[in-house]
């Protein structure tokens, strides 16, 4: 199974980049091909252009970047995502890189009555975070916004049933929050990667 991760976090020593080595680890365990998108080390530019927005409903793509990173979404069969929480959500970067990569067409067609995803190929997607708050902080507003709206609405790990309750967890589409994070130990965190590693949190 092919597995694309994406990587948003602007520092290599930060505890972030130490959850996308656990994440490598473990794929390389498991056999599985997988391939990196480093948002930060590209260079990404997560603002939308005049240019680009004009063109956004026919899905214009005018940065050889999102031409590259449209590439790798669309062959991949599952999705693991590597990003902090900065304040009660997912950073700009990440934002952007929906904003500009999830184009009209290529990722959602409009139905008249809201759009209809289709990146459905991919099976399943495993949010890791971390965060100064306590998780139970962020569910309500994260799992609603982001997990059970842009991805569900995607089609990433299948599209969300009429009437479902978008606060409610998928088996398809799992978030994994080191919450406190300030205030952690050196055991703790530890701790948490070795669960990632060992695919208890995969």
């Amino acid at each position: 199974m092919q597995t694309l991760v994406i990587y948003c976090h602007p520092w290599e020593g930060s505890f972030n980049h130490a959850v996308l080595e656990a994440v490598e680890r473990r794929l390389e365990h498991e056999g599985a091909g997988y391939q990196v998108i480093d948002l930060y080390a590209d260079g990404f530019v997560p603002a939308l252009s005049r240019e680009e927005l004009a063109g956004y409903n026919e899905g214009r793509v005018l940065d050889s970047l999102v031409e590259r990173y449209q590439k790798l979404v669309a062959a991949a069969e599952r999705l693991v995502i590597v990003t902090p929480i900065w304040w009660n959500d997912v950073p700009a970067m990440l934002r952007g890189f929906v904003d500009k990569v999830m184009l009209a067409g290529f990722s959602w067609v409009g139905t008249g009555s809201g759009l209809l995803g289709k990146l459905d190929h991919i099976a399943s997607c495993d949010l890791y975070t971390t965060s100064a708050e306590p998780t139970e902080h962020l569910e309500l507003a994260l799992r609603s916004s982001f997990i059970e709206g842009t991805l569900a609405q995607l089609g990433i790990g299948g599209l969300p049933e009429q009437g479902a309750d978008v606060t409610k967890p998928t088996s398809n589409r799992r978030w994994h929050n080191f919450g406190l994070m300030d205030a952690s130990t050196p055991a703790q965190r530890e701790a948490w990667l070795r669960a990632i590693e060992s695919g208890e949190a995969l």
